[in-house]
Order: C-alpha cells, then structure tokens, then sequence
C-alpha cells in the first residue's frame, strides 16, 4: 500500500511501531523453533532427534499411512523422497540438510532476537537482519513444515501460511479520521 501511493510515503511513528511488531513477533516464533535446547519443543530439535535416531520414521509406518486409501500403490514412491529408495527409514542426511538449512538462514535473526528482543544485550550489534532475511526464516520454516508434515502423516500441504477469503485491505479504504468539517 505504501509503495503505491506517494503520499504515504513519509516517515512515521505508526510505520515504524508496525514494523517493529512484525520484526519482533516473527523473530520471537522464529527463535522457538531453531533452539535445540533439551527443555525446549521446536522444529530444530524434532529435526536432531529424527537425525539421531531415523529409524523412529520407517517404511513400514509410512506405507501403513496410505491403507485403504485411492493412492495407496503410491505410498513406497512417496516414502522414496525422505529415504534412499527401498530403505526401511528414513534417510538422516537428508534431515541433516534440512537443520544445517536451518541454521545458515536464521542464526543471524535468531542472534538479533537473543541480543534485542528476548533479552537487551549491552554490547553494540554487528548487523542487523534485513526484511528479506525475516521473510526468508519464514519461508523456510513454511516449507520445512509442508515437507515434514508429508513425512510424519503422509498428509500433502502446500503451504502453512494462511489463504485469506475476504478483502483484508477493505478496512485501509475508509479514512481512520474523518476529516475536520
């Protein structure tokens, strides 16, 4: 919105306060999800878990997944995508890609979210993360989810960000306050 129009194109206190609450919102979820730390549920640790111990994901699970279903002669096919074809488990290198992923396109928003936002560092940062760097965890994180949601329930998911069904702009075109008479 702002982009397409110039008038709106100023700095603002209400632009800045909406930006720091998506930054910081995000990197907050983003930074539960890359923690491995043992007391903690996230995305990284369930990823380190199926690394250390990739028979917990077998064939024969994910087969048992398709029983009774139109597709179920597709069943060893698909399971072929997280195993090396005919392999009774999955495979933990290709998880190990998918952490090492994990950690090369958050651990700078994952620091910025540790040093200014869970807690306020004293030291100066060194960076600061980019919006295209935030929407990049996002996007990653969406896609690990679509993929592992496959793996766990043989369940197909294009995305896990949300489909809107109504005008989400609408509210942006009546004017907040009216203009003086």
């Amino acid at each position: 919105m702002i982009l397409e129009n110039a008038k709106l194109q100023v700095d603002n206190s209400f632009y800045r306060y909406v930006s720091s609450t998506y930054v910081s919102h995000a990197l907050i979820g983003l930074r539960r999800q890359v923690k491995k730390d043992p007391q903690s549920i996230s995305l990284a640790l369930l990823l380190q878990e199926l690394v250390d111990t990739p028979e917990v994901l077998s064939r024969t699970y994910y087969v048992a997944l398709y029983e009774g279903s139109t597709i179920e002669d597709r069943a060893d096919k698909d399971f072929d995508r997280f195993a090396v074809p005919g392999a009774a488990h999955i495979d933990p290198t290709l998880v190990e890609r998918d952490l090492q992923r994990l950690r090369d396109v958050t651990t700078k928003c994952e620091k910025f979210a540790d040093k200014r936002i869970a807690h306020r560092d004293k030291h100066e940062l060194k960076f600061l993360p980019t919006y295209n760097e935030v929407d990049d965890c996002i996007d990653l994180l969406n896609e690990l989810y679509v993929t592992y949601l496959s793996m766990f329930e043989a369940k197909a998911m294009d995305t896990l960000l949300p489909t809107r069904q109504y005008d989400w702009k609408e509210i942006f075109r009546t004017p907040w306050i009216p203009a003086a008479d």
